[in-house]
């Protein structure tokens, strides 16, 4: 028989949340379904339909305050023909259970869930209420999720601590120790919009004012612009723990200069990383072009959409004045899609050593670090609210399972399941009990 984490996560990744349109509801029926049949009573949110978020609770002695077990419902469109699998078949084969969802988020909510049910079903009594929310609209801007629940329904997620996506575990920082990064931290999105327009005409005839070209031509001086290093506190308390564990490090242990870590960083070839790179720099991605209509017209107008992620400390609207003067073209008109800034919680000591505790008893050779997230989660919701909010996902990644977040051919293998719904639930309980 297959664990049941294995089970549910197959059934779950068969359900089609993607968002848009979300229809998460959907996923609240799954839920729900093995609510009902453990006698566990929950509540749903609806601020449109289908678009639906759930909160089951484990009530506590109240002793310390509530521990929320956060998830997202939804998950980002997958393209079937650039797949190798059904995107929402959850095949399990070959060790892995295969679909869209499987590391962003379904596969944690899963962990999360078998956690709260394992308290339920043995009858522990914990000493905080421990809440299960599923949530929607988290791949979107959460009106529909979490910003909507903190909007209208605060009382219902007063909390000590949210668990949420964010951490994972690596084997390929140092060469002897796996490194588990707890996200205490992200990067804040900025989402921008370039737009030019200009005379048309036949493309027979190019007159200079092409406005997509002169789009074109500003994104190539922004995009070949040096991108200048930044450490920021998490980022050299990240360092500096797993420094002790690397003889390219020492230079910076020893005088704890920002620009030695940087040279160390960049002598050692970790700064070519792609996610060390986004931990030490503001990144750029122009991930949508529009222009024109027909191959013999000379487009009246052209735009471009940017996603930037922003290190803390950064101000969105002085980023978007230095785009401004790189782009060097008073044409090209910058707007906002989305403003938003960086966040994080503070290192809470005895949750940190909890979940640190845990994770080296299971994981002799780890490390455990607060880490910054180079993406955006709905943790920034609690955040603004004053919540501590943590990135803890005791699942093992190599480098090739980061990029099939948001990729294609997702999957997580059936021993991160297994071992990561063990590991989850002794963390919840080690912090509940």
């Amino acid at each position: 028989m297959k664990h049941e984490s294995i089970e549910l996560l197959s059934r779950y990744l068969k359900i089609d949340t993607a968002n848009p349109p979300g229809n998460e509801a959907r996923g609240v029926d799954f839920f729900t379904e093995i609510l009902d049949r453990e006698e566990i009573s929950y509540k749903i949110y609806e601020p449109s339909p289908g678009r639906c978020s759930l909160r089951a609770v484990i009530p506590g002695t109240g002793e310390k305050g509530p521990v929320i077990l956060l998830n997202h419902i939804d998950v980002v469109p997958a393209k079937a023909d650039q797949w190798s699998s059904n995107p929402f078949g959850g095949e399990v084969k070959n060790g892995y259970i295969h679909g869209r969802g499987a590391l962003d988020m379904k596969g944690q909510g899963i962990m999360e869930f078998m956690a709260f049910l394992e308290i339920w079903r043995k009858r522990l009594r914990p000493v905080r209420d421990i809440i299960f929310l599923a949530v929607a609209d988290e791949e979107t801007d959460g009106t529909c999720g979490v910003r909507h629940l903190m909007e209208k329904h605060p009382d219902d997620f007063n909390a000590d601590l949210v668990l949420n996506e964010g951490g994972y575990l690596t084997n390929e920082l140092l060469p002897n120790r796996q490194v588990f990064m707890v996200s205490t931290a992200e990067k804040g999105a900025c989402w921008l919009r370039l737009k030019i327009s200009g005379p048309p005409g036949h493309g027979s005839l190019p007159h200079g004012n092409n406005a997509l070209e002169k789009l074109i031509q500003g994104l190539n001086r922004l995009l070949l612009r040096e991108r200048t290093p930044v450490i920021t506190n998490i980022v050299a308390e990240f360092f500096k723990r797993i420094g002790e564990e690397s003889e390219g490090l020492k230079p910076y242990i020893s005088d704890d200069k920002p620009e030695t870590l940087i040279q160390c960083l960049s002598e050692m070839g970790w700064i070519r990383k792609q996610h060390i790179a986004a931990m030490i720099t503001n990144t750029i991605s122009v991930n949508v072009l529009n222009a024109g209509m027909k191959t013999n017209i000379i487009p009246d107008q052209a735009e471009a959409e940017l996603d930037i992620r922003l290190l803390p400390g950064q101000d969105p609207d002085e980023f978007v004045n230095e785009i401004a003067r790189t782009i060097n073209d008073k044409n090209i008109k910058i707007s906002f899609i989305e403003k938003g800034f960086a966040n994080n919680s503070p290192i809470n000591k005895e949750v940190f050593s909890i979940i640190e505790k845990v994770m080296i008893e299971n994981y002799p050779d780890a490390i455990v670090v607060p880490s910054l997230d180079f993406g955006n989660s709905d943790s920034r919701f609690f955040r603004e609210n004053g919540i501590v909010a943590y990135g803890v996902n005791p699942s093992l990644l190599s480098s090739d399972d980061l990029k099939m977040f948001h990729g294609n051919n997702e999957k997580i293998s059936e021993e991160n399941m297994i071992k990561g719904t063990k590991v989850y639930s002794l963390i919840v309980k080690a912090l509940c009990l």
